[in-house]
């Protein structure tokens, strides 16, 4: 099973169409979305994905009940999930996690801190930095496959899409 992975999309419409895009190319079963939406113009974008749809709310989702008029899988975070027989936990801030609850999972997806990153360990920790692109001016994401247990970074500012898709 593929999972692609975005957070801190902050409004950014054209990033955000990049990465439906970049997703729907994909064959993913799900997509995930570790918080920052901001607005529920964001979240109708998101609402154009083939795979379906989950997400944690972030620090700046002030539009709680907006949001959730566009999208009712959204939820308040930890999230805890089991996909493929895998236990995953999706969060906005790392902070908000016990130790027991990072001990006992296979997968923590985080954001906030608008840094992409992946760490093997075990758990897997995966931030897929800010598909905004507002701060560092990459429009990062990330796929995980759950079979092989392999996530990557992608930088879709690299990447030539379809504008026409876009």
């Amino acid at each position: 099973m593929k999972i692609g992975i975005l957070a801190d999309t902050h409004d950014n419409i054209l990033a955000i169409q990049k990465a439906v895009c970049f997703f729907n190319t994909q064959e993913l079963q799900y997509v995930i979305h570790a918080g920052d939406y901001t607005d529920p113009s964001s979240l109708k974008e998101l609402m154009k994905l083939k795979g379906k749809f989950v997400g944690v709310f972030g620090n700046a989702d002030s539009k709680r009940k907006e949001l959730l008029g566009v999208c009712k899988n959204l939820h308040e975070p930890p999230y805890d999930m089991l996909l493929d027989g895998k236990h995953i936990i999706i969060t906005h801030m790392l902070e908000s996690l016990s130790k027991r609850a990072k001990t006992m999972t296979d997968v923590i997806i985080s954001a906030h801190t608008h840094v992409p990153e992946i760490k093997q360990n075990s758990p897997m920790y995966i931030n897929p930095g800010e598909c905004s692109g507002w701060i560092n001016g990459k429009n990062t994401v990330a796929i995980l496959d759950l079979k092989t247990f392999y996530a990557e970074i992608i930088d879709l500012s690299t990447l030539s899409l379809d504008k026409e898709s876009v």
